[in-house]
């Protein structure tokens, strides 16, 4: 089996390529691993798109390319649709051509947060912000295109490989040393490296259709803030603020986390809890 990885420079697409061999090993499983950054494959380009999946003809697609600057897709409509629209269009016609399956990441923004307990999949969407729109229009995309798929929603990633809220607010902590988080906005924190075994599942039990997947619980960013500094013993003040009086271009959902009681089901992966994934994250590649 043959595994191609689109957007292999990503938080989550490095975590792809490195673990999904060890993987493969650990579990004695066939595989190859293919990986193709941005610089080698650009998924708005319909033809380059098919060229490098026709010249690598894998058995699976992971699309994880995207354009994630939540704030900046407001201004930048076109390329936020040009890349999680069109590009996801683009890798479903091209998976499809060659009878792949294509996993393509999607996010919790495609809610509008006005549920008051964790999304499952079936739950309506409605998007509040361009990102959110462009990534349900891939959604459609990859639906409609490719029936051999699977839309993995994620939220709220961090990891090693990328800057992210928790490498920022230990920035800002260590900077100000006084901090106003949000206390009304509420998601899912999920360790990029934590995915890799629930996608690793997606393929090699042959898994379609929609799966939320996240580590376990949820709590707002005040929250997640919060144990941060506790858990890198920062003695910073955090002060609580409403998101109506944080400024940010994006209107994001109230609550966004997620309910991933089908994937475990299917899968019989159950993600820890946010705050152990979270704490050995911290332990391995923040706290020295």
């Amino acid at each position: 089996m043959k595994i191609l990885i689109i957007g292999s420079d990503g938080m989550l697409g490095r975590e792809l390529a490195n673990q999904l061999p060890l993987l493969a090993r650990r579990e004695k499983q066939n595989f190859t691993v293919i990986t193709a950054p941005h610089t080698q494959i650009e998924i708005t380009n319909a033809s380059n798109t098919s060229e490098i999946i026709t010249r690598h003809m894998p058995d699976v697609i992971i699309n994880g390319a995207a354009f994630t600057d939540v704030d900046a897709c407001e201004t930048n409509t076109d390329k936020a649709y040009s890349v999680n629209a069109d590009g996801a269009k683009n890798v479903a016609q091209a998976g499809k051509n060659i009878n792949a399956k294509v996993i393509h990441i999607s996010t919790d923004y495609v809610f509008d947060g006005m549920k008051n307990t964790p999304y499952i999949e079936t739950d309506q969407t409605h998007p509040l912000s361009v990102y959110g729109k462009s990534k349900l229009a891939g959604e459609s995309a990859v639906q409609e295109i490719n029936g051999n798929y699977a839309i993995v929603r994620i939220s709220r990633l961090y990891g090693v490989h990328r800057s992210n809220f928790v490498t920022k607010i230990l920035a800002l902590g260590a900077e100000k040393r006084s901090v106003s988080v949000v206390t009304d906005q509420f998601g899912s924190p999920t360790y990029a490296a934590d995915i890799v075994p629930a996608i690793w599942y997606i393929f090699s039990l042959d898994l379609r259709g929609i799966y939320h997947i996240a580590n376990d619980g949820f709590c707002s960013w005040y929250e997640w803030a919060k144990k941060i500094f506790e858990l890198t013993n920062n003695q910073v003040s955090l002060h609580p603020i409403k998101a109506k009086d944080f400024e940010r271009a994006a209107a994001v959902p109230q609550n966004s986390s997620l309910d991933c009681t089908k994937f475990v089901q299917m899968s019989g992966y159950k993600m820890r809890p946010w705050q152990e994934a979270l704490e050995e994250y911290l332990k391995n590649y923040v706290i020295h």
